[in-house]
């Protein structure tokens, strides 16, 4: 199956699934929250500042975003990822800009951008095509702009274990996936400075443990409602360390 094909059917099954009460409540789960956080964290004041998430997925974040004032750009090699965002856009009755293109060719001019960002997006390519995403990502946002990149880290030990688990069953979702130690490696090879490196995440770490439920739906889904409420009560905790590598990156001067 095509790498488009395969997100299409993964965003088709999410639409359908938050369709119904209970999935517009998971679909709004401790990971798309601990990226809502990050995102907020790294750009405290967004209002009236254009922005481009790409690989966009559910567009969730990036909707909070334009509600709070900021202009944004959707990009997502998906057209069911993108018809997703949309419905989600239109309950709100919001209407962002929305472009079907892969990250390895964005179709905008130089330096537009106050602030460009992905999320769980750069995992999924060899090393060549990530150093490719970051020059773009770079490319369109303006020279004082940010660029924020949050992927998977292979330093995440409870993510990792469930992942070697899910793969030698054929299991994990989005297929390829290569978590990442640090951005650096990347960023030598590009235009750009970490401006700063972290991890975090370590609650949302918890719901990959899922996967060890995957013979029983009804336990599956009773696992992410017990990370639902941990992470919940427990949310002060999630800062630390965890399933997600976080990087800000601006252009060389």
């Amino acid at each position: 199956m095509a790498a488009s094909e395969r997100w299409d059917d993964i965003w088709d099954q999410k639409g359908k699934f938050s369709s119904g009460r209970l999935g517009q409540a998971f679909v709004r789960d401790v990971i798309y929250r601990t990226v809502r956080d990050i995102v907020r964290l790294e750009m405290p004041d967004c209002a009236h500042k254009l922005i481009l998430e790409t690989g966009s997925g559910t567009g969730l974040v990036s909707l909070d975003l334009a509600a709070e004032g900021a202009d944004v750009f959707l990009l997502d090699l998906s057209p069911q990822a993108l018809k997703l965002s949309r419905g989600f856009f239109a309950r709100e009755n919001l209407k962002p800009a929305m472009v079907q293109a892969s990250v390895l060719s964005l179709p905008f001019k130089d330096g537009i951008f106050d602030f460009t960002w992905s999320a769980g997006v750069i995992e999924h390519f060899t090393e060549d095509e990530q150093v490719v995403i970051v020059n773009e990502m770079l490319r369109v946002t303006r020279s004082n702009g940010r660029v924020l990149l949050i992927a998977p880290s292979s330093r995440a030990s409870t993510y990792m274990k469930a992942k070697r688990y899910a793969d030698a069953r054929a299991m994990w979702q989005p297929g390829h996936e290569t978590p990442l130690a640090t951005f650096k490696h990347i960023a030598a090879k590009t235009n750009a400075d970490i401006i700063k490196e972290y991890r975090t995440g370590r609650i949302a770490e918890l719901h990959f443990l899922k996967y060890y439920f995957e013979w029983s739906r009804v336990l599956w889904l009773a696992w992410c409602g017990v990370v639902e409420i941990l992470s919940r009560i427990l949310s002060r905790f999630n800062h630390l360390p965890g399933y997600l590598l976080v990087a800000i990156l601006k252009r060389k001067q």
